[in-house]
């Protein structure tokens, strides 16, 4: 095993702990107390929820990942595999497959994973009514043992047709389950506070919110020092701040750059300041692509900003200072690109500061 992983479900000892908040989030799922995870993309949200999970007792995971749903019948969908998948054997398929008759779904197989894919009929699961069918389907998983259901990137919902009547419907058959616990995590916050902090919103304090944010420096030190000791290296506490500044404290990007420093410094054991900079440039070098992607499609103004953001910070945007310094050429124009920077996930906004998701981006931006 690497001694670092990111991009994906990180557990066993790659996986740097949160005692304090792992051991609520257990108590919140045995208990049926409903959670909204908060935090930025790359916080290790996923990873967190499911170290959670391993420590409860008599508990059955329900984990749907919503990233990309478009319509009602795409929610249907990914619930459906994911239902499928939580138990094993063509008599568990079946049952599965009988709990959603009125939706006509049909099974396949993934070419890839080889795990079954469930997709219900268009048609018929197009109305907010097919929800009804879902969570039947869910309640009668939840008989015996108690299911906790994960509800990835939920704020994807709001991209939904009339989002308001969806959530309304959703929430008024959620509220009914019993012996179900519902964990919905999402990384824009924004509209996460929309739908359960808004008084407004059908899901107006129906879940706790546990906000996942940078782990301590003392933990996380810690944790890295065990995990390059294992790729035979010595990291200083001095050197190890270094990099949490560098990857802005994002949990994914600080083991990603920790990755790329092993590989730029084999053979060395003792490792020094520059060796971050070595890191950082082959991280460069693997991302340049998709940070050009990114970034091609925007307007002039919006790389203007986005420009300024990264050099100058995102506090202030609005002064004639940072205008000046964008090359922009009023307080509207800078509103309306950093709003559109922020809906295309690029920014994110917090604290009163515009901030960009990945900090690799940010130091490539700089350098262009």
């Amino acid at each position: 095993m690497k001694p670092f992983e990111y991009g994906c479900v990180v557990k066993g000892d790659t996986f740097c702990p949160r005692p304090e908040i792992e051991s609520l989030l257990t108590s919140n799922m045995e208990s049926g107390q409903n959670t909204v995870v908060v935090g930025e993309r790359r916080m290790g949200k996923t990873s967190l929820i499911m170290s959670a999970f391993s420590k409860t007792r008599r508990c059955r995971l329900l984990y749907v990942d919503l990233l990309n749903i478009r319509t009602i019948s795409d929610f249907c969908d990914r619930v459906a595999s994911a239902a499928s998948r939580m138990g094993t054997g063509r008599t568990f398929l079946q049952k599965t497959l009988s709990f959603l008759a009125r939706l006509r779904p049909t099974l396949s197989v993934d070419p890839h994973s080889g795990m079954p894919v469930v997709s219900v009929d268009s048609h018929l699961a197009e109305h907010v009514s097919s929800f009804e069918d879902i969570i039947a389907m869910i309640e009668k998983f939840a008989e015996k043992d108690r299911v906790v259901v994960v509800f990835d990137e939920f704020q994807e919902i709001l991209k939904l047709d009339n989002p308001e009547q969806a959530l309304a419907s959703l929430r008024s058959r959620i509220q009914f389950l019993s012996n179900t616990c519902f964990v919905y995590s999402g990384s824009v916050r924004r509209d996460m506070v929309r739908m359960f902090i808004d008084y407004k919103s059908p899901f107006y304090k129906s879940a706790m919110t546990l906000n996942v944010g940078a782990i301590d420096d003392a933990s996380f030190i810690k944790f890295l020092q065990r995990r390059f000791s294992v790729g035979g290296r010595k990291a200083s506490r001095d050197f190890l701040l270094k990099v949490l500044d560098t990857a802005n404290r994002v949990s994914g990007d600080v083991q990603q750059l920790c990755d790329a420093i092993l590989i730029e410094t084999e053979g060395k054991v003792e490792l020094t300041v520059d060796d971050i900079s070595k890191g950082v440039q082959l991280v460069l070098k693997q991302e340049s692509s998709a940070f050009e992607i990114q970034t091609e499609n925007l307007s002039k103004y919006q790389m203007k900003a986005l420009l300024a953001v990264a050099r100058f910070g995102g506090k202030h945007v609005f002064s004639t200072d940072f205008i000046e310094r964008a090359g922009l050429s009023s307080a509207p124009t800078v509103k309306r690109a950093l709003g559109t920077l922020v809906e295309r996930g690029v920014l994110y906004y917090h604290e009163k500061e515009y901030k960009i998701f990945n900090p690799f981006l940010r130091e490539w931006l700089t350098r262009i």
